[in-house]
C-alpha cells in the first residue's frame, strides 16, 4: 500500500510541475518576507471560479471564455521589510528555466531610477501560445507568475480584475499613416 501512495504522490507532483511549466523553488524567500501571496489555481479551480462569472456582463463573459483554455494560474509574490532579501541568484534560478526554443522573452522593462524590472516570457508549442511567465522585481519585492494553457494574447487583458490579477487597460494601436 505504501508503494501505491508513493507512486500516486509522484504522479500528482509530476502533473503539478508539468502544469506550472517551470519550478518556482522560492520557499526560502517566504521565510524572509514580511508579506507573501501564493496563488495556485489549477484547471479544476479555474473552471469552478468561472461558474461565478456572469455571461451577461461582457467583461466577465470574456474572462470566462479566456479561462476555459487555461490549465492553471500560479503566482508567488513576496514583499520584504528591507532591501537585499532576495538575490540575483533567486531570479536567475527561475529565468534559467525559461529557455528557447519553447520560451521567448517578449518584454523587458528596466527602471534604473526605481531599480525595478519586469520581464514577460511566452511559451510556444506547435505554433500556439501555451504559457506566459511574468517576472517582476524591485528592491523590496519579488513576483513570479505563470499562466498555463492555450492563451490568446489578444484577450489576455480580459483576465485583468479577475482572480487577483490587476486590471489592464488595452491601448489602441496608433493609426497608420
Amino acid at each position: 500500500m505504501t508503494i501505491v501512495r508513493v507512486v500516486a504522490a509522484g504522479c500528482g507532483l509530476a502533473a503539478l510541475l508539468w502544469a506550472q511549466q517551470f519550478k518556482f523553488n522560492l520557499e526560502h524567500l517566504a521565510a524572509k518576507a514580511s508579506d507573501a501571496v501564493d496563488v495556485s489555481l489549477n484547471k479544476d479551480m479555474l473552471q469552478f471560479a468561472g461558474k461565478f462569472l456572469s455571461d451577461k456582463d461582457s467583461d466577465e463573459a470574456k474572462a470566462k471564455a479566456m479561462i476555459s483554455g487555461l490549465e492553471g494560474i500560479y503566482i508567488k509574490s513576496f514583499e520584504f521589510a528591507k532591501d537585499g532579501a532576495w538575490t540575483q541568484a533567486d531570479l536567475d534560478q527561475v529565468r534559467n528555466q525559461l529557455k528557447p526554443p519553447e520560451w521567448g522573452r517578449i518584454v523587458g522593462v528596466k527602471s534604473a531610477e526605481d531599480n525595478e524590472n519586469v520581464e514577460v516570457w511566452v511559451r510556444h508549442e506547435s505554433g500556439k501560445v501555451t504559457g506566459i511567465a511574468v517576472l517582476a522585481t524591485e528592491p523590496r519585492g519579488f513576483t513570479v507568475a505563470n499562466i498555463v494553457g492555450n492563451v490568446n494574447l489578444d484577450s489576455l487583458a480580459n483576465l485583468g480584475g479577475q482572480f487577483g490579477l490587476p486590471k489592464m487597460k488595452a491601448t489602441p494601436a496608433p493609426a497608420k499613416k
